[in-house]
């Protein structure tokens, strides 16, 4: 009978050992073309390469029948040169938002493309001392961004919204140098950039 209540007892505490379970995965997924470069949990970045993916692994607490389910918000910060989180709530592009984990699981991360990106590559002896990024559509234009100091041999990519059938327009890119009368322009009506697609402005 004392045997019979002994395994009965060790059973019971093998069933409860493994059913503990601490820690959980984030298996961030980079479906665009480009490298994306994120911190999960405020730990350093890692650039994830394009087509590719990366596993993080995330302490939490010990999970198991007397716990319940243990879960775990942890802050993430992800930029993709064709991507960005965006903000349902706002209506806002942003770099950081908070994931939900749970103990014993992996949670997925599918980065999608969601914008075009422009380049710049300064190639010249001169520091840039702006570049500015329009956007060109039938009726009027739009300066989008503007990149002061491009040092010599250095690149700056800037996420910009890309053309649908529905709206369409192209960039064109200004280019200053210091004491320049005027700027030198690169782009046409052919410079239109569609999801997940780069410019490349080479400066020489």
């Amino acid at each position: 009978m004392k045997k019979a209540i002994y395994y009965i007892l060790m059973g019971l505490l093998l069933l409860i050992l493994s059913a503990c379970e601490s820690g959980a995965e984030l298996n961030m997924v980079n479906r665009t073309s480009y490298p994306v470069n994120t911190s999960v949990d405020h730990a350093e970045i890692v650039s994830i390469p394009e087509g590719q993916s990366h596993v993080f692994k995330i302490d939490t607490d010990t999970q198991s029948f007397l716990t319940g389910e243990v879960k775990r918000k942890i802050p993430v910060w992800i930029v993709g040169e064709t991507f960005s989180l965006y903000d349902r709530d706002a209506g806002v592009f942003v770099d950081s938002t908070e994931i939900t984990v749970k103990a014993g699981k992996t949670t997925n991360a599918f980065l999608d493309p969601n914008r075009a990106s422009i380049k710049i590559v300064n190639n010249s002896d001169e520091i840039i001392t702006q570049a500015i990024i329009k956007m060109i559509k039938p009726a009027y234009y739009q300066n989008v961004a503007v990149i002061n100091n491009i040092q010599s041999g250095e690149s700056i990519s800037k996420r910009v919204k890309y053309a649908t059938f529905d709206d369409p327009f192209y960039y064109k890119v200004e280019i200053w140098f210091e004491n320049a009368t005027e700027p030198i322009e690169y782009g046409n009506s052919e410079t239109v950039l569609a999801n997940d697609q780069q410019w490349v402005v080479e400066v020489e």
